[in-house]
């Protein structure tokens, strides 16, 4: 029943954030798209109203591009490939504060994400509300970390060195760590509580061999979309 629910709300946010963003659709020449469950709502509504027709489509993931292709026939850029910056960008989150910062990353796409976001002139994430937190810092879901390979072992000794509660994603299909499409090892940390998120941020990133976090303060934020618990219930927030 829930699982239900929480599939008929991200339909509706992506309805919703598709209605209230039209415009600024149409408007666009370059439009990014992010990764998950969620976004590929948005991603059909996109290719069956014909929108997508003339503009170019900017995805962050190999997920997203093949998802793409497979299902709406169109052959689609990754972010690597960008030349010009984004004039909208739509995406999923995990978990949103009051503040508006993010954490993503559950689909160990967050790099190539936060480089779209970073290029991108308007960002508008959706989901359900039970990844808002309602607190003014972040708490609820692990901290995503991408690391090199070859570095993975020496990131993790750093992390439980400090009494950081950390685990390596392993894959679920196959032997081995989840890898990303830029060839990295994915370290998940649990418990932490961010409150100063671009500081948080960095002192993860100075680590050597830590490449990227799936923390995205609100820098990177221009709208959240907000979906349930009632079926009719809406919220936006935005952070301009």
């Amino acid at each position: 029943m829930v699982y239900c629910l929480l599939e008929f709300l991200k339909k509706r946010v992506c309805e919703i954030c598709f209605k209230l963003f039209r415009d600024n659709i149409v408007d666009s020449r370059v439009i990014g798209l992010g990764t998950g469950s969620t976004i590929k709502y948005f991603i059909d509504l996109l290719f069956s109203s014909k929108l997508h027709v003339g503009r170019e489509i900017v995805v962050s993931s190999i997920d997203t591009q093949q998802y793409i292709l497979m299902k709406h026939g169109v052959l689609t850029k990754t972010v690597l490939d960008l030349n010009d910056n984004v004039d909208i960008y739509i995406d999923g989150f995990d978990e949103a504060s009051t503040n508006l910062d993010l954490i993503k990353g559950r689909g160990g796409a967050f790099y190539w994400e936060k480089l779209l976001a970073s290029r991108s002139s308007l960002r508008i994430y959706i989901g359900d509300y039970t990844k808002w937190n309602g607190r003014e810092y972040l708490y609820m879901k692990p901290i995503p970390i991408e690391v090199e390979k070859e570095y993975l072992y020496r990131v993790l000794d750093t992390l439980i060195s400090r009494n950081i509660k950390a685990k390596i994603r392993m894959n679920k299909s196959r032997e081995g760590p989840v890898v990303t499409d830029s060839g990295n090892y994915i370290i998940d940390v649990y418990s932490y509580k961010v409150v100063k998120p671009v500081e948080t941020d960095n002192w993860f990133k100075n680590i050597k061999g830590v490449v990227e976090t799936g923390i995205f303060p609100n820098q990177l934020v221009d709208y959240v979309l907000i979906a349930g618990p009632g079926e009719n219930l809406f919220k936006l927030y935005a952070r301009r």
